[in-house]
């Protein structure tokens, strides 16, 4: 998936890393991974989470929001009020409650801090008729960031977002009622008629992590073959 490719992207020796996944950890044998199972619609787990964290380091120097669920993928009448708010949790709340934390921990330090928030390109056409809890999720998400980097930039806090198209990754493979059919219909529909990779979206992340990007704020930098 996504998560992957941007760990093998940026990874290095020096570094430390502190990953969060859900089902299955993302690497195993690498110098320096810290990883931590956390479901992201337990809010009280996350935060007890990132409080354990913060005794075994100060602050981070980046930070990359790349979980997400574009479930339920159905018509808006049929989605359940549990649907809506376990997608808006995992999309929205978790990572305003992470960028909350690290923000006022790197203020407080007096340290930079760079940010990375993967949305969804599905923002610029208004969605589909059966993602809207996504939609609104990932709308709000880039709201705020660009209100944080509007306000926290002078205290050397810079965020950037990407929008991601059609990707061939494992979000599309499980979202729940996208068949092979409707894939292949969608990637019709862009106008490079093929759909990108997750080393594709690794790449960029990498480069508005770097000092090649460093005086790039609170932008948002679409990923979509063209659409």
């Amino acid at each position: 998936g996504i998560g992957k490719e941007i760990f093998k992207e940026i990874y290095t020796n020096g570094d430390k890393f502190f990953l969060f996944y859900n089902k299955k950890k993302i690497i195993s044998n690498k110098k320096n991974v810290f990883s931590f199972k956390v479901d992201f619609k337990n809010l009280n787990q996350l935060e007890k989470t990132i409080k354990k964290i913060f005794t075994k380091i100060k602050n981070f120097d980046c930070i990359i929001n790349c979980a997400g669920n574009a479930n339920p993928y159905k018509e808006f009448f049929n989605i359940s009020t549990n649907e809506i708010k376990d997608n808006i949790d995992i999309n929205l709340i978790s990572h305003l409650i992470i960028l909350r934390e690290n923000i006022k921990k790197n203020i407080k330090n007096n340290k930079s801090l760079t940010i990375v928030n993967l949305s969804s390109n599905t923002i610029s056409f208004n969605g589909s008729q059966k993602n809207i809890p996504y939609l609104c999720s990932k709308t709000a998400m880039e709201a705020a960031i660009k209100n944080l980097s509007k306000y926290y930039s002078k205290f050397k806090i810079r965020i950037n977002n990407i929008r991601p198209g059609v990707i061939n990754s494992g979000m599309t493979k499980n979202l729940k009622g996208y068949d092979k059919k409707r894939f292949k219909k969608r990637i019709g529909l862009i106008p490079g008629k093929k759909p990108g990779s997750p080393t594709d979206v690794a790449s960029l992340v990498k480069f508005l992590l770097s000092d090649k990007s460093k005086f790039i704020y609170g932008q948002t930098i679409s990923i979509s073959g063209g659409e």
